[in-house]
C-alpha cells in the first residue's frame, strides 16, 4: 500500500509547477469563500441587525458586498501572491503599463458600449429589474454617486482577481491560454445575470484578458468594467423615471 501511494505521488505530483498550483488551488478556495461570505445574503442573515440604525437600510447589503470584495478578491489574492509565488505585485498587473494604449482602448470601448447599453435596456426589461442592484440609492445623486464609488472598488477587485491574479499568475505556465482559463470562472460568476449579459461575459472575459496582456495591467479592464456598469445603472434609472 505504501509503495502504491509513493507511485501515485511520483505520477501526479512530480514536476508540478509551484506557482501554477498555488494560483489554481487558491483561486478555487478564494471564489468559494467569496461566494459564501462576500455576498448580500450573508450580510442580511448575520450582520443586518447591527446596522439598522443607519440610513438607507436597503443599501447596506450592497455596500457590504462591494467593500468586502476588496478583501476576498483583492487583499487575499495579493497576500497569496506575495507569500506563495516569486512574482512581484507589478507582475500581476498592479501598474499602469502601456498607458496610451490602455486609456485609448478604455475610453473608446466605453463610448462604443453606450448605445449598446441603451438598446439593451430598452429591448430587455429584465435589465431594468436587475439594475441598479439597490433601488433605494436611485432617488438622488447624493445617494447614487457614493454607491457607484463603492461599486468601482468592487470592479477594481473583481478585475484584479481575474485579469491580474489568475491571468498573469498563470501566464508563465500556459501562455496566452491563461486568457481562456480565467474566462471560465468569470463567465460562471455571471450565471445569475440576464442571458445577454451572461453570454456577453464570455466575450468580455476574452477581450479584457487580451487588453491586460497587451498593456501588462489589469487597471484598464477595471476602468472599462466600472464605466460600463455605472452607465448601465444610470440608463436603467433614467428609463425608469420615464
Amino acid at each position: 500500500m505504501k509503495s502504491y501511494f509513493i507511485s501515485l505521488k511520483e505520477k501526479y505530483l512530480q514536476g508540478w509547477d509551484r506557482q501554477t498550483t498555488v494560483i489554481l488551488l487558491s483561486s478555487a478556495v478564494i471564489l468559494t469563500l467569496h461566494r459564501n461570505y462576500s455576498r448580500t445574503r450573508f450580510f442580511r442573515a448575520n450582520l443586518a441587525e447591527y446596522f439598522n440604525v443607519l440610513p438607507l437600510v436597503e443599501s447596506h447589503p450592497y455596500y457590504y458586498w462591494f467593500l468586502s470584495t476588496a478583501l476576498s478578491l483583492f487583499l487575499i489574492p495579493v497576500i497569496v501572491a506575495m507569500i506563495g509565488t516569486e512574482q512581484g505585485l507589478g507582475d500581476y498587473g498592479i501598474r499602469l503599463g502601456k498607458q496610451k494604449l490602455g486609456w485609448g482602448v478604455s475610453i473608446s470601448a466605453w463610448i462604443l458600449m453606450i448605445p449598446v447599453i441603451v438598446l439593451a435596456v430598452l429591448l430587455y426589461p429584465s435589465f431594468q429589474d436587475k439594475y441598479p442592484f439597490c433601488k433605494e440609492v436611485a432617488g438622488s445623486w447624493t445617494t447614487f454617486l457614493p454607491y457607484q464609488l463603492a461599486y468601482g472598488i468592487y470592479m477594481f477587485s473583481w478585475e484584479f482577481f481575474f485579469r491580474g491574479f489568475m491571468l498573469f499568475g498563470l501566464e508563465g505556465r500556459f501562455g496566452k491560454y491563461s486568457i481562456l482559463i480565467q474566462t471560465i470562472p468569470f463567465a460562471v460568476m455571471h450565471f445569475s445575470k440576464p442571458l445577454p449579459e451572461a453570454l456577453g461575459s464570455i466575450v468580455a472575459g476574452l477581450l479584457l484578458g487580451v487588453l491586460a496582456l497587451e498593456t501588462r495591467s489589469f487597471l484598464y479592464g477595471a476602468v472599462i468594467h466600472w464605466l460600463v456598469a455605472m452607465t448601465m445603472d444610470t440608463v436603467c434609472v433614467i428609463v425608469s423615471w420615464n
